[in-house]
């Protein structure tokens, strides 16, 4: 299992960071974790198999999760160089065949016009759902949005979570319990009552309660000391601990 990080930053423009995206490559899937903005590009970037992609997870509808979907629809119609039959599954929370109904009209009727099946699968909280022979995913309600969810992928002996956007949640870090990596959102230095979403030092609640093995830290709306960030998260998580930035690789193994 290995994870490319392709966005880890935020809406807010930044030359560094993309809006939120991963890559995980799987023996027997790819599959996408949300495509915010410049994600699509960084899949060449990085040197990707997006052509062979074979999921898009998606967390919830803020546009710095799914800002380039219609792009990147749009590359499976018209920018791919290699003949493909295998089917692409988009799996998201209820409300996504919604999202695109809304992006069909937006874009003239074409998006999903590639020429290979197009599959659109929505999950409640707590199920799950089989990548390929050795890989599943299940998904758990995150307190950020009406509809949004986090991830947990299991390939073999190995597992990834992916907490999407959320406020703390003891629920939640029992979902990610003994995980090989935690992918966490860490969006402000200090906890704010005004927001749901995680501040440093509940992101590394969050990893310790679960027990993870390695905590990556993105989704950053603050500017990012990589020495500090991780000396402060070390308070509260005693594994270890990986500030995400776009083009980071990460192999589970």
């Amino acid at each position: 299992m290995r994870l490319t990080i392709l966005g880890s930053g935020t809406i807010v423009p930044d030359g560094a960071r993309n809006s939120s995206g991963y890559f995980v490559d799987l023996p027997d899937a790819r599959i996408m974790l949300d495509c915010g903005a410049g994600t699509l590009h960084a899949l060449a970037r990085y040197h990707l198999p997006w052509e062979q992609m074979t999921h898009l997870f998606v967390s919830h509808f803020h546009a710095d999760h799914i800002g380039e979907l219609a792009s990147l629809l749009f590359a499976f119609s018209y920018g791919t160089k290699t003949a493909r039959s295998e089917p692409f599954t988009i799996v998201g929370p209820e409300g996504l065949q919604a999202v695109l109904d809304a992006l069909q009209i937006a874009f003239g009727g074409k998006l999903l016009n590639a020429k290979f099946p197009i599959n659109v699968l929505m999950l409640m909280p707590g199920e799950k759902m089989r990548l390929g022979e050795s890989s599943m995913i299940s998904v758990f309600k995150t307190p950020h949005t009406a509809e949004s969810l986090a991830v947990r992928i299991e390939s073999g002996k190995h597992s990834l979570c992916y907490t999407g956007d959320t406020a703390y949640s003891d629920a939640m870090a029992d979902f990610f319990a003994g995980a090989d990596v935690l992918v966490s959102e860490c969006s402000f230095r200090d906890p704010r009552e005004d927001v749901r979403h995680l501040s440093v030092s509940e992101a590394g609640r969050l990893a310790a309660r679960a027990n993870v093995a390695t905590l990556i830290l993105t989704h950053f709306y603050f500017d990012v000391d990589e020495e500090s960030l991780e000396a402060e998260v070390q308070k509260e998580y005693s594994g270890e601990v990986v500030v995400g930035r776009d083009g980071l690789q990460f192999d589970l193994a």
